[in-house]
């Protein structure tokens, strides 16, 4: 339901486009560089190719991949990781014409922009500096969240959605913390990779869910049944 001028929701739109481009160009770039990955999983350094529950989103944006062998689809990988950044940013700008009430929407706004500018050094980085690049986007970026999920209460189906993508999240951070540093990044269990997959794909579907959600919003006046 809309509550602001005709320019707002239409500045709220654009932004829902570009959001759903950027989550389609970083599926086409991960495409790529996963099929020119020549291989090496955390569990298997020797395994060949891209293993779809095996290796880490940002495998596929390191040169040399893990297996030692030159990744000539790294900066495939890297416009993946960036474009998915950039697609959060806009999530936490436009996701809140959806919220209720209106007072939290520029604090979602806000705390969303320090997440982004904290994960924009993850495709660039390894090892401590990328724990630490994961950890100054997470702790603004979880805030955020909630305060959408609160915000969401009257649209069950995105609620549900965010709430998966935020449990997932927050497991996949701590798996990530207690495993791949704590061994000095040589080997982890799948579950740790296999859910960072899951809670990407949770989150990009929670986004674009909202994104179309605002493109099919309806000014006040509207029938309230229409929305997600």
């Amino acid at each position: 339901m809309w509550e602001s001028s005709p320019h707002q929701r239409g500045g709220a739109r654009a932004i829902a486009f570009v959001l759903l481009a950027l989550l389609g160009a970083g599926a086409v770039a991960t495409g790529v560089a996963a099929a020119q990955y020549p291989g090496g999983t955390w569990m298997d350094r020797s395994a060949p190719g891209h293993s779809f529950w095996g290796n880490f989103l940002c495998d596929i944006a390191r040169d040399p991949a893990l297996d030692g062998s030159p990744h000539p689809g790294a900066p495939w990988g890297r416009a993946a990781e960036w474009a998915l950044v950039m697609a959060l940013g806009l999530f936490f700008w436009v996701a809140p014409a959806l919220v209720e009430p209106l007072r939290r929407r520029w604090t979602i706004r806000l705390l969303g922009a320090v997440a982004t500018l904290g994960l924009v050094l993850v495709p660039v980085t390894s090892g401590v500096p990328h724990a630490l690049a994961l950890i100054a986007g997470a702790g603004p970026g979880f805030a955020a969240t909630v305060l959408v999920l609160r915000g969401l209460r009257h649209r069950p189906v995105l609620w549900r959605l965010g709430a998966l993508a935020l449990a997932l999240s927050g497991l996949e951070l701590a798996l990530f913390l207690g495993f791949h540093e704590r061994f000095g990044a040589r080997t982890v269990p799948l579950a740790v990779p296999a859910v960072q997959r899951l809670a990407v794909l949770a989150a990009v579907a929670w986004m674009a869910g909202c994104a179309m959600a605002v493109l099919r919003a309806r000014p006040a006046r509207a029938d309230p049944a229409s929305a997600i």
